[in-house]
């Protein structure tokens, strides 16, 4: 059976640009849909990632997390 987490970060990847692994950082961001994304900043989101011990953040992450909020924000 699969995770809560798992099927969130399945979900989250499924936006245009956003790779499982940058799904992955969202998640433990506390991030579970696009709703969750409203209001928030890719650039706040990635410093937040690059200053986790248990989490490595590419720099590539931080347009894909800036594309996520954007889709999230098409949403409304």
């Amino acid at each position: 059976m699969i995770s809560e987490r798992e099927a969130v970060i399945e979900e989250l990847s499924k936006m245009p640009g956003v790779s499982e692994k940058t799904a992955e950082g969202m998640y433990l961001l506390g991030i579970r849909s696009l709703e969750d994304l409203k209001g928030r900043k890719g650039e706040d989101m990635y410093e937040q990632l690059r200053n986790r011990s248990d989490f490595f953040a590419e720099p590539c992450m931080l347009n894909q997390l800036k594309i996520a909020v954007k889709m999230a924000s098409m949403n409304d």
